[in-house]
């Protein structure tokens, strides 16, 4: 169940920051400033992703008790943290590309 808050969690504080209107103007301020790197970052939905599994996997889930994977043995807490990037990143990007094919089937109608 951690696993699922975890995913969903994830990909709705990614499409909020990337595509959210109440986030535009934030996401001009980053172009400006630095439009290869941060510009990028937040607007992105692979990139953006990764980082908030970071955060959200040091503040908010416990990141020496992997749960992403199941019963697997991570070594150190910096693997878990990673993986849980990883795992943010994939999961934001399936759910994100689903919903866009769905959007377009839609669409063509």
């Amino acid at each position: 169940m951690n696993t699922l808050l975890f995913i969903l969690v994830s990909y709705g504080f990614s499409n909020i920051v990337v595509y959210g209107s109440i986030f535009s103007g934030m996401r001009d301020f980053f172009v400006k400033i630095s439009p290869n790197f941060w510009g990028t970052l937040v607007n992105c939905m692979v990139c953006f992703p990764t980082w908030v599994g970071f955060f959200l996997s040091l503040v908010f889930f416990s990141p020496t008790e992997y749960y992403g994977l199941g019963d697997m043995v991570i070594p150190s807490v910096f693997t878990s943290v990673f993986f849980d990037g990883v795992l943010a990143s994939g999961t934001t990007w399936l759910i994100h590309t689903f919903q866009e094919m769905c959007e377009r089937a839609f669409n063509e109608d």
